[in-house]
């Protein structure tokens, strides 16, 4: 793994920079299984358009960095392009190669956003 993405990925597991709560807003949870990460993320959309996004939980390095990049890079962003989003631009963003189950880790985020999209019915 290169340094610099270690290092990416360990700082935006001790600081990260979504952590919180939109209050009044949607959610979403989900465990993972394998390892015991969770993860509750909260959502306020308005008229198409991801306007807030916050997580809360608490798990290994790569699923927490994981999910507070992938909140970074939908927030503004319109429903149906979230949607769109998959599982290799996860792996990109913490540019590392993963094993299948670290995969399950990185990818606990996105499993939840799509949750998240899919209870807005706007």
């Amino acid at each position: 793994m290169d340094d610099l993405y270690k290092e990416i990925i360990i700082d935006r597991y001790q600081n990260p920079q979504n952590r919180g709560v939109v209050e009044g807003g949607v959610e979403a949870f989900e465990v993972n299984i394998l390892c015991g990460d969770k993860l509750k993320i909260t959502a306020k959309i308005q008229d198409g358009i991801m306007e807030d996004v916050k997580f809360e939980g608490g798990g290994c390095a790569i699923s927490m960095a994981s999910v507070d990049m992938l909140l970074d890079k939908i927030k503004g962003k319109k429903i149906d392009d979230i949607k769109k989003i998959k599982g290799s631009e996860i792996e990109e963003m913490l540019g590392v190669e993963l094993t299948s189950v670290r995969k399950k880790c990185a990818y606990l985020g996105l499993e939840v956003v799509r949750k998240i999209v899919n209870l807005d019915k706007k």
